[in-house]
């Protein structure tokens, strides 16, 4: 994340400040790496204000904060109900270009789902390039089908 390039800097320190380490995290390729490296990451958070909230709405809460911050951000496919490791969950998918601090820019695709569970929900984030030529969303996929939360 040091190296992501957001339109809001300011976001981009508080991001920096507050965010932890995810619960699980992933790449397909070794860094460091000349591209963007697809990956998986699992952060738990506490529901706090939104418990009891559908995880659609939840999902809908960062649409907002992404436009802001991505630069061309495009939302592929509107929060939707699915399930994730059995229980019930909520996906989005979000392209926009990645602009790192050396200049490059890169066509990213992030894909994100919420998954409530009890006080808590998982936040579970997949990044890939636009057009697949580093690791598709498909292999993003096949992990998931194998998760049990």
């Amino acid at each position: 994340m040091k190296n992501v390039k957001l339109s809001d800097n300011e976001f981009h320190q508080l991001m920096m400040k507050y965010s932890n380490a995810p619960f699980v995290a992933m790449m397909k390729h070794p860094e460091p790496f000349d591209d963007l490296n697809p990956s998986l990451k699992i952060n738990i958070k506490p529901l706090g204000q939104f418990k009891g909230t559908d995880p659609k709405h939840i999902l809908g809460f960062f649409v907002p904060q992404f436009q802001k911050i991505f630069q061309d951000f495009k939302l592929v496919q509107p929060p939707m109900d699915t399930k994730l490791g059995g229980l019930a969950a909520a996906y989005m998918r979000i392209n926009f270009t990645l602009a790192i601090s050396d200049g490059r820019s890169f066509p990213a695709t992030s894909e994100l789902w919420i998954v409530p569970r009890g006080d808590y929900f998982f936040m579970i984030g997949a990044g890939t390039r636009q057009d697949e030529e580093t690791g598709s969303r498909e292999e993003i996929a096949e992990i998931l089908s194998s998760m049990v939360l």
